[in-house]
Parts: C-alpha cells; sequence; structure tokens
C-alpha cells in the first residue's frame, strides 16, 4: 500500500474530505489512533494517527468556536511562533502545531528505532484562510494537506481502531507515549487516560459499525463517574461533551500578579486571603489541635470585559496552589453553554463533568448571571442551585469556584439567590483601567513582538485611544479587550504597508509602527436618549 494512503489524503477534493476521513479509519490494512489526549501543544485540537505499514498521515482537526476569515501566516519573527490574524484577534498558526507534532512524533520513534518510511500531515480547518491559495506551496514543503472553508459543517466524525495490530499502531502509540512522559511534554489534562494497552472506545467525534451520524456514542472519561459507563441522557444515544476551556497553572503567580497593571485593591485583598491560608497551615503544623481559622476560596469577581479577571483567575488558582490549598492549580473556564443542554439532565451532568475536570484548581463560570432568568422554566435556574448542594458536601474542598460578571447584574443575583452570599463571600470589584493604565497595557503588549511607535505614532495612537474613550459606552468598554482589537487592527495594517513598500532597506522598519499603520476601530457608543 506503498504511499497510497498519502497519495488519498492529498488527492481527495474538500467536498469528500469529511466523509473520507469518518471512513478511513475502516479500512483494511489502516489502524486509526486517537493521540488527542497524549500531547500538549495541540490545545484542544482534536489529533489523530492513521497507520499502515510504511505510512503515517496525522490529522488534526482545528474547529475554531467562531468561524472567522484569516490571514495565514507561516512565518516566524524574534523567535515566536508564526501567528494567523483576524479582523479582532490573533492565534499561533494550527499548521505549525501540527507540524511541530509531526517533528516530535518522528523524534519519538527515531528514539524507539521505528522506522518510519512516509510521513505526512492533513490540517482540516472551519476557518477560511483568505490567502488559502498563495499558502499551498508552503504548507507542501512543511509537510502537511490543508483543508479549509467548513464554515457550516459540524465537527467531522472520525473511525479509529479500538484494538491494534502488533505490527502496526500498538509499537508506535507506545513508543509516543513513553516518550512524552519522558520529555514530560504531555497535554495538561489531569484525567487523560494512562493506559494506552486498555480497549479504546470511539471519542466523542467518532463513530463504531453500528453508530449514525444522529446516534453515536462518546468515550469522555470525566463521564465515568456521573451515571456509570452505560448513562444516556433521555432521547438520546449521546453524552455530551464538556465545552470549557482548561488553563494550565500559570509560573510564578506572585510576580504575575505584581507585574499586572491597575487592580491595586484587588492585589491587596488576594495577597490577604493567601496569608490567612498560610497562617493557617503553619499554625496546623505548629498546633495540630489549634482550631483552624474557616476559609472560603469560592469568590466573585465584579467587572466589565478585559479588566483582567480571567488574569487573576489564573494567578488565583496559581497562589492558591504554592499556599497548600489547592493540589492542582488550573483553571477551567465555563459559561452557560457548558451547563445547559439540549436534553432532560444535561445540566446535572455536565457540572459533575466540569467539577470533576476542575478538581485541584479553580473551576471560573464567566457571565454567571446568565444562569438566572425571569422564564420559570429556564433550565439555567438549576444551575446555582446544584452547585451549592455540591459545595455542601465537606469532601469538596480541593477545588475554588470564581463566579465573574458586570457588577450589576451578578448583585441582582446574589439578591436573587441570598445562600451564594455565604458560599462565596469572598469579593473582587475590577474597575475599568485609566488612559494612562491602557497605555502601559499597549507598551506590554507591543514590547512581546518587538514592535516600538515612532513619535508621530505615539501621538496619533493616544489620540486615537483617548477619542475611543471619551466616546465609549462605560456598560460595554472592552478596556484591555479594546486595546488587544485596535492593535490587531494596527498589526494587520502595519504588515500590508511593510510587503508593499519598496523602501525598507533594514529590518528595523518592520518594527516601527508608523501614523499610516493607526486607524480608529469602531467604538460601542451610549444610546443618546430622546426626549426629556
Amino acid at each position: 500500500m506503498s504511499l497510497q494512503l498519502i497519495k488519498k489524503f492529498k488527492e481527495e477534493s474538500e467536498r469528500n474530505i469529511l466523509q473520507f476521513i469518518g471512513e478511513v479509519g475502516k479500512f483494511d490494512g489502516i489502524e486509526g489512533v486517537n493521540l488527542s489526549n497524549f500531547y500538549k501543544t495541540t490545545k484542544e485540537n482534536p489529533l489523530y494517527a492513521f497507520i499502515t505499514e510504511d505510512e503515517v498521515v496525522i490529522l488534526m482537526l482545528d474547529w475554531q468556536p467562531y468561524c472567522t476569515e484569516e490571514l495565514a501566516d507561516e512565518e516566524m519573527y524574534l523567535g515566536q511562533k508564526p501567528l494567523y490574524f483576524s479582523q479582532d484577534k490573533h492565534r499561533v498558526s494550527p499548521a505549525w502545531i501540527l507540524n511541530d507534532f509531526i517533528r516530535n512524533y518522528k523524534d519519538a520513534m527515531c528514539e524507539a528505532k521505528i522506522e518510519l518510511n512516509n510521513i505526512w500531515g492533513v490540517l482540516i480547518s472551519n476557518s477560511y484562510f483568505i490567502n488559502y491559495e498563495d499558502m499551498g506551496g508552503i504548507w507542501d514543503d512543511m509537510g502537511i494537506t490543508v483543508y479549509h472553508n467548513f464554515k457550516k459543517a459540524p465537527m467531522p466524525y472520525v473511525y479509529y481502531s479500538t484494538s491494534y495490530h502488533e505490527s502496526l499502531a500498538l509499537p508506535q502509540v507506545k513508543a509516543f507515549k513513553l516518550w512524552c512522559d519522558v520529555i514530560g511534554d504531555v497535554k495538561y489534562d489531569p484525567f487523560a487516560f494512562d493506559d494506552i494497552d486498555a480497549d479504546y472506545d470511539e471519542m466523542e467525534y467518532g463513530l463504531n459499525d453500528k453508530d449514525t451520524p444522529e446516534t453515536f456514542r462518546c468515550n469522555d472519561e470525566d463521564d465515568e463517574d456521573v451515571e456509570g459507563d452505560d448513562f444516556l441522557f433521555a432521547g438520546s444515544h449521546r453524552k455530551r461533551p464538556l465545552c470549557a476551556e482548561i488553563l494550565p497553572p500559570i509560573p510564578h503567580p506572585q510576580e504575575e500578579l505584581e507585574k499586572m497593571i491597575g487592580c491595586q485593591r484587588i492585589k491587596s485583598q488576594i495577597n490577604d486571603l493567601i496569608q490567612l491560608t498560610r497562617y493557617n497551615k503553619k499554625m496546623h503544623h505548629f498546633y495540630p489541635d489549634w482550631k483552624q481559622h474557616q476559609i472560603s476560596l469560592h469568590a466573585i469577581f465584579f467587572g466589565r470585559p478585559g479588566t483582567g479577571k480571567t488574569t487573576v483567575c489564573k494567578i488565583y488558582g496559581g497562589l492558591l496552589k504554592e499556599a497548600g490549598v489547592l493540589s492542582k492549580g488550573h483553571v477551567v473556564v465555563c459559561n452557560r453553554g457548558t451547563f445547559v443542554g439540549p436534553n432532560w439532565g444535561d445540566e446535572e451532568a455536565a457540572i459533575q463533568q466540569a467539577m470533576k475536570k476542575a478538581k485541584g484548581g479553580v473551576l471560573m463560570i464567566d457571565e454567571a448571571y446568565l444562569l438566572n432568568s425571569n422564564h420559570p422554566n429556564d433550565p439555567g435556574k438549576l444551575i446555582l442551585p446544584l452547585f451549592m448542594d455540591i459545595l455542601s458536601n465537606e469532601q469538596q474542598r480541593d477545588i475554588a469556584i470564581v463566579l465573574c460578571g458586570y457588577k450589576e447584574q451578578m448583585l441582582k443575583l446574589l439578591e436573587l439567590n441570598p445562600g451564594l452570599a455565604s458560599r462565596f463571600p469572598n469579593h473582587f470589584e475590577f474597575e475599568d483601567f485609566s488612559i494612562n493604565e491602557l497605555m502601559k497595557i499597549t507598551s506590554s503588549r507591543m514590547t512581546e513582538y518587538g514592535y516600538h511607535f515612532t513619535r508621530s505614532g505615539l501621538l496619533k495612537y493616544k489620540a486615537v485611544l483617548t477619542e475611543a474613550y471619551r466616546v465609549r459606552n462605560p456598560n460595554n468598554w472592552g478596556n484591555a479587550r479594546f486595546v488587544a482589537n485596535l492593535l490587531e487592527n494596527i498589526y494587520i495594517t502595519h504588515a500590508k504597508r511593510c510587503m508593499k513598500s519598496k523602501k525598507n532597506k533594514d529590518m528595523k522598519s518592520f518594527f516601527a509602527i508608523t501614523p499610516a499603520d493607526i486607524q480608529p476601530i469602531e467604538v460601542p457608543r451610549e444610546k443618546r436618549r430622546i426626549g426629556f
């Protein structure tokens, strides 16, 4: 079958590729393997290997929650990973991530003395890459075939094997996992399976021979403790995978807290809480019978977007880990969509999954006020009472839950749910940044990429930022998020200008932001009232 598998992937049309990857693992002589839990740099992108006697195809699914248009770029600047740019944000190149994985996969096989004759990467994305046609040659040189623009398609199904032939996949899977364990480059997931010899079920996007796209099973191991392995939601044969972002523990959290711009009151509050937890631990060490102070780790973060709530949450988890009151210190970011599903029973099961994922760290619920509404049949009303029932269990101590949202809505939520006040006694208010603080944030973000303003560029940028601040709607002002969006727009304009200019004789000009690069972006304004 030499070269036939790679050739088939290269030649398959975009129209048929999704169907093809759902079937390729069933072909004779091909073993499909789910490697998603082994490797950290692929982040949340599902990852598979299709293995024949002399070929390996590594498949990565790049399914973004919000489909968008992006400018692809595979060049590294100042040692930084290449980035893809959209209108309001950027991200590390998924093609680079896949290429990096393939290099490491080759290294693992070389270390295990397993010969690989042919290995190829396939990236399938629901994003639209504006310069897709121009990038084909570059991706080909990287050893990758890219399919894009599946905006209206659901995450594709992937079939992979539940057992491996000794001569095909098993030696490679064992070698790769051993290599990951040795170098410590395993994807951060405290619940990733450890025994690769165990039988594999199809993951949430996989099919077995009896399944159809309408009824398929999920291999989400976090569901094991929910209702047993055979638990199925009413009206469905599918377990709903948890929709949450997992942020690894932040290194040197105290240093990161001190480096934060503004937030002086919050820094003081957090330091006071950490000192009390350390005092408790020290006193218990010297006086084991001493009655410790009862300390709740659960908190409410009041603040508008871009005021640093997620950043402080990561620092909070790291500090509590260093203080010895949390065992891991990671953060699991959830919202209403994480818990409210289409079927009866989704809510309680999702809570159990989220609690298990967050055990040892912080469970952050963004826009928590959306869990409460005036509609009597809103399933979101069940979420917070269920959490409070779980927290009443004294064994649930190795976790901190943080509710985030706008101050006014969160205060109303507390009024409607009196029990929350006692369960979440730590309140942190994140105030809007001032112009000077936003300028410091700008400087910090630009330094990450090596950019600097020219003198006239700095004057124009401050004028644009000041005007945006003046006309802002205080209820939805983006703070640091607005700065990030403004800078992303500047970076794109700057990149286009540099690529078109014929006057650039040295690299220094590529890092200078001039007035020509700076254009205002839309600012949500406060609506004017009509009448008296």
